[in-house]
């Protein structure tokens, strides 16, 4: 009954226009509460958590395996709680519950860890990193620690990121792990005063020191009261070749040269993870090597445009999380175009219920990138475009070079594209539609002006 309402749920979804990425397990979980445990998974299960780069590991993950000629059960689009996971399984499985798929490969949120893997015991976790997230919803790192380490099942072969002090100590009972790290372009010294997400020594309880960070708690890190410090990684990126587009993963002593899907340091680890599970899957490295070349970051987190004059670069920057937001501008910055115009759209519209959210993180968040000589124009739109404003001018920014608009699309009509050809939208995964919108905006404002 679960599953017949759940297929109807979705059939009616998809006529409506809808993409039916969480109703559909509700539905199911509704009517029987343990369905899950019911239904039978394809022959291997792989999932990915993290607080960031869930998605763009998973989707590169999917991408790659469907490449090479398997078929794949996933939630690309990002529904990740336990009602997510579970349409994903439902839109590939039978009435009778048996998948049609031979590899699911499963994003899941991390406080759903425990409702998931109730039921699912992965073949292979993935964990790209654990930071600070939103306070309200995800308190603090030690706590989403806390929810990991309870929930994973000790049959599952572990990847972690070495270079993550705190996700590669996660479930130390479990001694099938292996890790991921980047060795290449070490930064000389470190670009933050002091380490954020951890501090002092878990073991000994010494203040802990960096070798160097790259971001954050990313990076080396070791206690001069014990010695502890990160793993050597098991696949290291050992060279990236930012103009000739590749990079290189040293794997058992061998060198494997795959292409750059995207130059973004927080994407060089998405794609050494998955370089990682789909080696330890058993994909030798010249097919996975084949799989990359035709394969790109998913559009709802990074995309490129060009529209006549106008050159357009979409990145996901995700409201309340102020690592992933501080990641966005830096990478934005970094970019080579000398005249930028940057509009940022951070504003979580779910939780602007009577205006009440908290914004903390606002000032949780290093904006300092943005105060850079290349950003000409700065806009801020939506309703916390003040707070936004206070905070980048606390961080250095040019108030000349500041606007801002309580609404999104004036915002974006804000932007002077006669001045700034290279225009850089940050924007809230929850409003994607939005992001849309204004990328069609300056698409056709630049096709116009050919």
């Amino acid at each position: 009954m679960a599953m017949a309402a759940a297929k109807l749920t979705r059939l009616l979804l998809r006529v409506c226009g809808r993409e039916a990425s969480c109703t559909p397990g509700k539905v199911a979980l509704k009517i029987c509460p343990d369905f899950m445990g019911g239904l039978r998974l394809p022959e291997t299960v792989i999932c990915v958590t993290g607080t960031n780069g869930k998605t763009t590991t998973s989707n590169l993950i999917t991408t790659a395996l469907t490449k090479c000629g398997y078929t794949v059960t996933n939630n690309s689009y990002g529904s990740n709680i336990q009602a997510g996971v579970c349409s994903a399984l439902i839109k590939d499985s039978r009435f009778s519950g048996k998948s049609r798929r031979q590899i699911a490969v499963l994003e899941v949120d991390e406080r759903s860890s425990l409702l998931v893997y109730k039921y699912i015991t992965p073949d292979y976790l993935v964990i790209t990193n654990i930071m600070r997230d939103s306070l309200k919803r995800n308190a603090h790192t030690d706590f989403i620690s806390y929810i990991i380490n309870r929930a994973v099942p000790e049959r599952t072969r572990l990847v972690l990121n070495a270079d993550d002090f705190i996700c590669s100590r996660l479930c130390p009972g479990n001694p099938d792990r292996v890790f991921f790290g980047i060795s290449a372009e070490k930064p000389e010294t470190s670009p933050e005063g002091a380490l954020r997400d951890v501090v002092y020594c878990p073991e000994c309880g010494s203040a802990l020191r960096p070798e160097y960070v790259r971001y954050d708690h990313i990076g080396r890190i070791v206690c001069p009261g014990c010695g502890l410090s990160n793993p050597a990684p098991d696949y290291e990126v050992t060279q990236i070749d930012r103009s000739g587009g590749s990079f290189t993963v040293s794997h058992a002593g061998v060198c494997e040269n795959y292409r750059l899907v995207n130059d973004n340091i927080v994407n060089v680890y998405n794609l050494c993870a998955a370089v990682a599970v789909l080696r330890e899957f058993g994909l030798d490295a010249s097919r996975l090597a084949g799989a990359f070349e035709k394969t790109s970051i998913v559009s709802s987190r990074y995309e490129r445009v060009k529209a006549g004059r106008l050159n357009i670069v979409m990145q996901l920057a995700k409201g309340q999380n102020p690592v992933a937001c501080a990641r966005a501008f830096s990478y934005v910055v970094r970019d080579s175009a000398p005249r930028k115009a940057v509009l940022v759209m951070v504003d979580d519209k779910n939780d602007n219920t009577n205006d009440s959210e908290s914004v903390c993180w606002i000032y949780d968040c290093d904006y300092s990138a943005l105060a850079d000589p290349s950003v000409k124009q700065l806009v801020f739109a939506g309703r916390r475009c003040r707070d936004q404003r206070l905070r980048a001018l606390l961080a250095g920014v040019d108030p000349s070079v500041i606007s801002i608009s309580d609404s999104l699309f004036e915002g974006a009509a804000m932007i002077d594209t006669d001045a700034c050809p290279d225009i850089y939208v940050c924007f809230d995964p929850y409003i994607l539609s939005e992001a849309e919108k204004i990328k069609k905006y300056f698409a056709d404002k630049g096709e116009t002006e050919k």
